[in-house]
């Protein structure tokens, strides 16, 4: 099981972390960058503009916010794409990591499984995979929503 932490912490860096947000945003006007608590991702043209905004981010979170980045913050090349939030991003697509598509594919077989066996009904079934479903459909899971939800095409939508 995966622990989020405590709530007050998330908050906590939302608010004192919009400033990084908007320096990004609006002062190096970095188009693509996202940011889930203190892990963010920025998507640039070339290795030399990911070396220049890290370089200004660096300095900005020591200056202004008394920060610094952590060991795991690396350039990565967009043919090679990132894990992210629990996804595979590279240049071309967003993807869903190996992990996320087992795990999600273990949950279906065994809801399949409690649906046939007069546990759960598929109504309920569908409520316990909402939050499933919303976090897939971001990806490029066309084929993995065909395979896992071949009889619930709303699922899809």
């Amino acid at each position: 099981m995966h622990k989020i932490g405590n709530y007050t912490s998330q908050i906590f860096a939302n608010i004192y972390l919009n400033e990084v947000d908007q320096f990004i945003k609006h002062k190096l006007k970095i188009k693509y960058y996202a940011r889930y608590l203190d892990d963010s991702i920025l998507i640039v043209q070339t290795k030399q503009e990911a070396k220049n905004a890290l370089s200004e981010i660096k300095d900005y979170l020591r200056d202004n916010l008394k920060l610094e980045l952590n060991s795991k913050t690396q350039i990565f090349k967009g043919k090679q794409g990132v894990n992210f939030c629990g996804y595979k991003i590279n240049e071309y697509r967003m993807k869903i990591r190996d992990k996320g598509k087992r795990k999600l594919k273990n949950k279906v077989k065994k809801l399949k499984s409690e649906i046939q066996n007069g546990k759960m009904n598929s109504h309920d079934a569908k409520k316990y995979l909402a939050g499933h479903v919303g976090y897939i459909k971001w990806a490029d899971v066309y084929n993995l929503t065909n395979k896992l939800f071949y009889v619930e095409k709303d699922f899809q939508n």
